[in-house]
């Protein structure tokens, strides 16, 4: 039994996307016999069918939308790693494809990305958005060359440096009693809580819940919500409070207001880890000007907004 081919996985996309040999035969320029013969040693390599074959038609098995989801994965590796090596020997630029939590995105990334194609003009940058959790499952699969994520990756200890701290601060409606410079977490014991999805922004999530046990109580949760903006959505129409990156705070959404906790008592690390193929000189100079950006930020007043909701 041989290993599958990248050209049995190609046609297997193709047959994949228009569930139908003679349309898959067409679209790739074969005779329709070649590319049953694809998709049958790519099933017998596997030892599971990727098609149900009925009179109704084509359809993919478990096992095939699951090989659909890995080929894709696979394949774009493949044709980066390509590129990427075909560039490094005509001596052209080199890619990187670096992944980054929403905090990161808004706040220091774009401008230090920027600098750093000026300093580095053979480096051409790819850059995604994403969650923590689905930006360390797309590092393992090397579908990142880097990330910045929250916490630390154990598999990338060596290659790996802390950018620093984030400040979570209050998100409250406008008009709250306690909106103000700087408040007590234990303060908000008695508020309704608007917080993170358990899944897939945990790591928000859990740094929130911890802060308020640690400040005696357990918070009030009225909503779990997918992504800062619709939280701050929420806050914004009365429906409760949130703890947010402080790197949000410049947001000018009409009727939110922001406020540090008194002691900074809800920290979350944010880290950048690279795989072993990239420069570690230049992911160490991409951590200090983001230490630099993210330093001169924690630095600036938090943006207040003072429009009501009356006003919208």
């Amino acid at each position: 039994m041989s290993d599958p081919t990248f050209q049995q996985l190609r046609v297997f996309l193709v047959v994949a996307e228009e569930l139908h040999f003679g349309r898959a035969a067409a679209r790739l320029h074969l005779a329709q016999p070649p590319v049953s013969r694809h998709i049958k040693a790519l099933e017998s390599a596997l030892g599971t069918p990727l098609f149900e074959r009925g009179s109704h038609g084509v359809t993919l098995t478990q096992a095939g939308m699951l090989m659909c989801r890995e080929a894709h994965t696979l394949l774009r590796r493949w044709d980066n790693a390509a590129a990427m090596v075909a560039d490094l020997s005509r001596g052209e630029r080199q890619r990187i494809v670096l992944g980054a939590i929403e905090s990161m995105a808004i706040e220091s990334l774009p401008a230090t990305v920027k600098t750093m194609r000026a300093r580095h003009p053979d480096i051409v940058w790819e850059l995604s958005e994403g969650h923590t959790e689905g930006l360390v499952e797309g590092f393992g699969t090397v579908r990142f060359d880097a990330v910045i994520v929250r916490g630390t990756i154990p598999e990338a200890r060596d290659s790996s440096v802390l950018i620093h701290e984030d400040e979570l601060v209050a998100a409250l409606p406008y008009g709250h009693r306690l909106a103000g410079a700087e408040i007590d977490l234990a303060d908000l014991a008695n508020e309704d809580f608007i917080v993170y999805s358990r899944q897939p922004t945990s790591v928000l999530l859990n740094v929130t819940l911890s802060a308020c046990q640690r400040a005696g109580f357990v918070p009030r949760i009225r909503y779990e919500a997918l992504g800062t903006e619709l939280i701050l959505g929420l806050v914004a129409a009365g429906d409760g409070l949130a703890l947010v990156s402080r790197a949000v705070s410049g947001s000018t959404l009409p009727g939110v207001r922001f406020a540090r906790l008194a002691g900074r008592p809800a920290i979350s690390s944010i880290t950048l880890a690279w795989h072993a193929h990239v420069s570690a000189e230049v992911m160490k100079e991409l951590a200090e000007l983001l230490r630099e950006a993210t330093t001169a930020a924690s630095l600036t007043p938090l943006t207040t907004t003072t429009v009501s909701r009356q006003q919208r």
